[in-house]
């Protein structure tokens, strides 16, 4: 209450105004944006009232300014706020209120107190206009004349329209431009609509995308911004939410029944089908049935019904193929399952009346497919009933009828003396005979006819075989006996009582020449070729009845004895070689390899002890580098044990090596020994290198440690695995240091152990610490 007591108004004021907007020529920016709006506005808006639209459009934007000073102690609270704006005038487009978009941007003025006609100070702002109230002024200052005349003055005002507003109400232009588009868009998807007809089954498919374009438009329509920006609850001139909503009900009722029509169209076809197919039109009942399947691979009414067509069109084995899909691939219900059955049993009727007939006509072969056919049908079908008699009746008939023709085919190429020809069928009539088991398991007619082509084919080999014989072809003739006695093996026909005799006059000559021939092989140390005639030999005289023939036997003693004497000549030139060998690596001190060499000789003397090869000179030389083959053995164990990283076994076999080195005197032998240290140092392999340095460390070998650490740490060895060496190192150097009262200084004692080295810093380190305690002790 004190507050209000103290509070009091020395000036106020209240004033509505307006401001004419329209075209002009001055050229301020604001000016021009005016002018652009206009422009925009021209021959589309009308005004407010419904009267009769400027030729150019107005607009005025209307406020109400209230200004006022109060008195609040010593101070004084000057505000000047604008409210209540509106716009009137030429607003209306395509029935759409602009006001929204039309206010200005900004408002430029000048505010003056004045007391009485004094001006005490002036205020030049601007504000922008984009609340529904904009405070000008709200400010304190100090009352300097007790009760004075205050007053304020706003002038200057200047509304301006700026780059926003123009793309403002272009943006609203453009969503009622949308607007009436979209109005045009719903009448022309009713219209569509109008179109599809679910009913028409034949084009359902069509009329299911122009259904779909329908619902990409209208959802397009939906989600377009105008829809939601223009608040069409408040202002819908062409009614289009509700014409919207129309057209959604309208479509979805067409999607329930385009729906149905797809999800049912197997049945739909069928009955389009079944209708064509009682007023006779097969061939159109058919293109529905197909259609009906193509749609639904499954629906086997359609499937039972195209294999009706296709048995009464006499396409029967289409129509087999589907009644058999159908009644062991599809679930079906039971009355199609029995009237399939039916149509099954039809067609195996038939397959049997056209097996009957084929045969009585002696058309075996196409006899025996209908047969099959039927045959198949009932192993494959559950549920059809089949006369296995009259079935294994007719295709026995059948099976007969195709086998005699088969071997009267052969008899006639037989009597023609057609003999490959002959042989060929009587095959054919085996593997017919084989097939057909089940009917023809006793009959002899193809194995007679086979053993009469054999026995004509045995005759002739032996005829062909006496004329190579009377013209000295003996390899020719025995050739042609060699198959007439294998057929004699084969076949039980009467056989000629001469062919061994013939067999053995030709076999004779034959081996002599094949004798001859080897031991030409043996001569040229060709022993492989030579030793498989001797075995051929062996062979074809007891198959021929030769093996007390004097003149074969001679000769085969003969070949005998040359394949022996070759043997020991290869085998001393081997010895003898491989001696050779041995001194030649002598001499270039590989006594390894030497060795090898005397005892490749040995094996070349031992594997024919009867050729008697004195091997003496293979032994006296094992005998005499014996130590160098021993210490180059050792060598390379060491390289084997540094190549498997078995550092410990390396470094005992080199110190092995070292002591058989010298106690055999192995220098006599060529042979040089280097130290440890140096074998050591040369090593590409660093780690072992480092188990040396750690071996002579535990010698109590410092100096030569720490001559290969220093050589690994030059050649990159990462210095922290060497850690604890140096440390070891350093802690047996300081313990000799001491006991040999050493008086050097401790880092300069160090430092001539590492010879200055900068990353032997653990031993150093270890070193002085280890002095220190033992200098504390």
């Amino acid at each position: 209450m004190l507050v209000q007591a103290q509070t009091k108004l020395a000036f106020d004021e209240t004033l509505p105004e307006a401001y004419l907007i329209k075209k002009g020529t001055t050229g301020i920016p604001s000016q021009q944006n005016i002018n652009s709006i206009i422009s925009l506005l021209q021959g589309n808006v009308t005004t407010q009232t419904g009267g009769r639209p400027n030729r150019s459009p107005e607009f005025v934007v209307r406020f109400v300014q209230q200004a006022r000073i109060s008195q609040q102690g010593d101070k004084l609270q000057l505000k000047v706020v604008l409210n209540k704006f509106s716009v009137t005038g030429d607003i209306l487009y395509k029935g759409f209120d602009l006001e929204e978009v039309l206010h200005p941007e900004k408002l430029s003025y000048n505010i003056k107190l004045l007391q009485g006609q004094q001006v005490l100070k002036t205020y030049s702002e601007s504000a922008s206009l984009n609340k529904k109230e904009v405070v000008l002024l709200d400010v304190m200052v100090p009352d300097t004349i007790a009760d004075g005349n205050y007053k304020l003055v706003v002038e200057g005002k200047e509304l301006h329209y700026t780059g926003s507003n123009l793309m403002r109400v272009q943006e609203r232009l453009n969503l009622i431009n949308e607007y009436y588009t979209a109005d045009v868009t719903i009448s022309a998807a009713i219209q569509n609509l109008g179109r599809i007809q679910p009913n028409d089954v034949d084009r359902i498919m069509h009329h299911d995308r122009n259904l779909k374009e329908v619902e990409q438009t209208f959802a397009k329509l939906k989600a377009a911004p105008f829809y939601k920006d223009l608040i069409l609850k408040k202002n819908d001139p062409q009614r289009l939410g509700s014409r919207l909503n129309q057209l959604e009900r309208q479509m979805q009722d067409f999607r329930k029944a385009v729906a149905f029509a797809i999800a049912t169209l197997d049945e739909q076809f069928y009955n389009r089908g079944v209708s064509f197919l009682s007023t006779g039109n097969r061939r159109a009942a058919q293109e529905y049935f197909l259609k009906s399947v193509e749609v639904n691979p499954k629906f086997a009414p359609s499937h039972l019904e195209l294999a009706r067509i296709d048995f009464l069109n006499g396409y029967l084995p289409e129509a087999t193929v589907r009644t058999k899909d159908l009644l062991t691939q599809m679930r079906i219900d039971p009355q199609t399952q029995q009237l399939a059955l039916g149509l099954a049993h039809d067609i195996y009727s038939t397959y049997i009346n056209e097996g009957n007939h084929l045969t009585s006509r002696g058309d075996y072969r196409n006899a025996m497919a209908a047969y099959a056919n039927a045959r198949a049908m009932c192993s494959t079908i559950g549920g059809l009933r089949c006369n296995l008699p009259a079935l294994n009746d007719g295709e026995g008939r059948a099976v007969y009828g195709a086998y005699r023709n088969i071997v009267d085919e052969g008899r006639r190429l037989l009597a023609g003396n057609n003999l490959v020809a002959a042989e060929r069928v009587a095959g054919e009539a085996m593997a017919f005979q084989r097939q057909y088991d089940f009917v023809l398991h006793d009959a002899q007619e193809a194995l007679e006819l086979q053993s009469q082509v054999k026995y004509q084919y045995y005759v002739l080999y032996i005829d062909k075989g006496k004329t190579y014989l009377k013209e000295r072809n003996f390899g020719n003739a025995l050739s042609q006996f060699e198959e007439a006695l294998a057929m004699e093996q084969r076949f039980s026909f009467q056989r000629v009582q001469e062919l061994g005799q013939l067999a053995q006059q030709a076999a004779k000559p034959v081996l002599l020449a094949n004798l001859n021939q080897g031991y030409e092989q043996a001569v040229n140390n060709r022993l492989g070729d030579a030793r498989a005639v001797a075995s051929a030999a062996v062979a074809m005289q007891a198959r021929y009845a030769l093996e007390h023939d004097a003149e074969v036997q001679n000769k085969y003693k003969q070949l005998r004895d040359r394949i022996s004497t070759q043997e020991c000549i290869n085998s001393q030139t081997a010895y003898d070689g491989h001696i050779q060998r041995a001194k030649e690596l002598v001499r270039d001190r590989k006594y390894l390899a030497a060795d090898q060499a005397y005892v490749a000789a040995l094996k070349a003397a031992e594997g024919n002890l009867s050729c008697g090869i004195a091997s003496y000179s293979a032994k006296d030389g094992r005998e005499e580098i014996a130590a160098a083959v021993r210490y180059q053995q050792m060598q390379e164990d060491i390289n084997r044990f540094v190549a498997s990283s078995r550092y410990t076994e390396a470094i005992q076999r080199y110190n092995d090596a070292e002591k058989f080195y010298l106690a055999n005197e192995i220098k006599r032998f060529g042979l040089n020994h280097t130290s440890l240290l140096s074998f050591a140092r040369n090593s590409t392999k660093q780690p072992f290198t480092a188990s040396v340095a750690n071996y002579f460390a535990a010698k109590g070998e410092e100096a030569v440690s720490i001559q290969l650490l220093t050589s690994l740490l030059d050649k990159g060895y990462g210095k922290g695995k060497t850690k604890k060496l140096q440390q070891q190192l350093g802690l047996q150097l300081a313990q000799k240091d001491v006991q040999l009262s050493v008086q050097e200084n401790t880092k300069l004692a160090a430092a001539q152990h590492t010879q200055n080295h900068k990353k032997l810093n653990h031993l150093s380190k270890a070193y002085e610490k280890e002095r220190k305690r033992l200098a504390k002790g």
